[in-house]
């Protein structure tokens, strides 16, 4: 795929960990021109805490908000027994800052500035990229629904890594994703979908939710995405971990060559198995190039690094949030490309 610059200024296709307090002017590029699967003529722009895409592929505005590591440590007598896992991850962001005003904050309240601030936005739908509990808290879960509930918006929900981790609980990553996303996560998931990959259609624009949380991409995730892209429709790609990029840090996990067990630095103060030796499986690294590949998947968007970030990846943004224990969020729209300019 190649990349068509506009007129307007660009300064750069990566803009490096510094994204946040760097990027003071706009940026933007066309996504599509010339690609060997013909998608309409799209262009994207970004500013520090929001993302517009400019499309021939849409004929209304589509507005989406994500929300991703608010991390809330709540509990109650349901995960008493489970103390012992849950006691690290419990004390970890109990106070905050708050992005905008600077005062002192933490991920509830910070939750519920986030939903009065939304409320009024009419946002088409929320995404949530993972963690946004510490541990697998049912009182977390409850008070997520409950906050959220005052936006006039359905949210869409992929997890974490620590969303359904509880540090030291014996079994494998799959093993355990898989126990407590049925014990604690399930109800923050629309009814009926498969919680490693789904997709909701707004507008005409595909949301696709995967779950990347063990760093890992199973097959048939990686069939899912080629499914839901062969229709040629607008799709942006929702998932907790990011996509790597080249100089970035081996947190950018999905697919970077050096995730392995000898670069796993916290898998004994997070009580887990550690990676593997031998590191990523074949199908991670097919589904990174699958979306890089895909001239109808927009953009990326993760959470994870807790610091805003931007990548180009084949003329492709992939752009990692703030996290959300401090309020922040990110807005992104899908505009209808403007007959002229």
């Amino acid at each position: 795929m190649s990349s068509l610059f506009s007129r307007r200024d660009f300064f750069g296709l990566s803009f490096g960990a510094a994204f946040a307090s760097a990027f003071s002017r706009r940026s933007a590029f066309a996504l599509s021109a010339g690609s060997a699967k013909e998608f309409p003529l799209t262009t994207f722009s970004s500013d520090q805490d929001s993302v517009r895409f400019y499309t021939k592929a849409v004929s209304e505005p589509v507005k989406i908000l994500q929300i991703s590591d608010s991390h809330l440590f709540i509990d109650d007598e349901r995960g008493e027994k489970y103390r012992q896992y849950s006691e690290r991850m419990a004390k970890a962001y109990n106070h905050t800052r708050h992005f905008a005003t600077g005062a002192a904050t933490n991920p509830q309240d910070a939750l519920q500035d986030i939903a009065d601030r939304a409320k009024n936005e009419n946002y088409d739908a929320l995404a949530l990229t993972g963690d946004i509990v510490s541990f697998p808290s049912a009182a977390g879960v409850d008070y997520v629904k409950d906050a959220l509930s005052k936006v006039d918006a359905p949210f869409y929900y992929v997890c974490g890594n620590h969303d359904w981790h509880f540090e030291g609980m014996e079994g494998t990553e799959r093993e355990l994703r898989d126990e407590w996303i049925e014990k604690r996560l399930k109800p923050l998931y629309p009814d009926g979908v498969n919680p490693l990959a789904y997709s909701v259609k707004i507008k005409g624009v595909k949301l696709l939710m995967i779950d990347d949380s063990i760093y890992e991409i199973l097959p048939e995730q990686l069939d899912f995405l080629k499914k839901e892209l062969s229709d040629n429709l607008p799709a942006l790609l929702f998932m907790h971990i990011p996509l790597y990029a080249p100089g970035r840090r081996v947190a950018f996990g999905v697919g970077h060559p050096d995730w392995n067990a000898a670069h796993d630095g916290n898998f004994e103060i997070e009580r887990r198995i550690r990676w593997p030796e031998k590191g990523h499986n074949a199908v991670t690294y097919a589904f990174r190039d699958e979306v890089l590949n895909s001239p109808n998947l927009m953009g990326v968007f993760t959470g994870h690094i807790h610091h805003r970030s931007l990548d180009i990846l084949n003329g492709k943004p992939s752009s990692v949030t703030n996290a959300a224990n401090d309020g922040s969020t990110l807005k992104i729209e899908v505009l209808p490309y403007p007959e002229k300019e």
